[in-house]
């Protein structure tokens, strides 16, 4: 399991890299089409975490809502963007405690938080004949923040703790005005090593915190 998540893990970060190292060249085939400009952004989507197990043993669910804000700066060099951005999911669970691969409710409330904080350099890309659509594709660094509560926690039982790792975005906005637009993207992100060394996720060996989501966006500005 380990050497197969490892494996991914080196696998998209190739990808990644091949990313990056394609800008320059979309940059060369392309003219200028985008001012210095900025944009703010609303953003609400749905994610599929990665430890699937972990969150469905004690939420009931793998995936769930998620709301989220931030800022796009052009960069006035063809298509090449800034991106900063952070959203923020929260559910409530039940502690559980497992013995003999026997999942046992302790009938203890737990609410759980993830906030990332995403930073990211991408690239949008001119279509001559749909100069309103615009897709765009980015890649860059998650910081995220774990928190567990529960009322009932003995001491060291809640968590509250950050962890670092990438993410990878693909998506396309469309330009209803010059200063208003509404897209959709898809994003892959990694959180390794951030949980797992005990209690659930050590039995289901869930060390990445990361997801897939899908994420509808409003944008405003230029």
């Amino acid at each position: 399991m380990k050497r197969l998540a490892r494996a991914r893990r080196i696998a998209i970060a190739s990808a990644a890299i091949a990313i990056l190292l394609a800008l320059p060249r979309a940059a060369a085939a392309q003219t200028a089409f985008t001012a210095p400009g900025i944009e703010g952004y609303a953003t609400f989507g749905n994610i599929t975490f990665a430890a699937a197990e972990s969150f469905e043993t004690i939420t009931g669910s793998s995936s769930g809502w998620l709301v989220g804000g931030g800022v796009r700066i052009g960069l006035g060099l063809g298509g090449l963007f800034f991106d900063v951005g952070a959203w923020r999911f929260r559910t409530e669970g039940e502690r559980v405690f497992i013995y003999d691969d026997e999942v046992f409710p302790l009938g203890i409330p737990v609410d759980i938080a993830v906030t990332p904080l995403e930073i990211s350099g991408g690239w949008k890309f001119r279509l001559r004949r749909l100069p309103k659509f615009v897709p765009y594709v980015a890649a860059g660094f998650t910081s995220l923040q774990y928190q567990e509560t529960s009322d009932a926690a003995m001491t060291g039982e809640n968590a509250d703790a950050s962890y670092s790792g990438y993410h990878l975005i693909g998506g396309a906005e469309y330009k209803v005005r010059r200063w208003l637009g509404v897209g959709g993207e898809a994003s892959w992100t990694t959180v390794p090593d951030a949980i797992g060394d005990s209690g659930v996720a050590n039995r289901f060996s869930d060390s990445d915190l990361g997801g897939t989501t899908l994420r509808l966006k409003i944008t405003i500005g230029r």
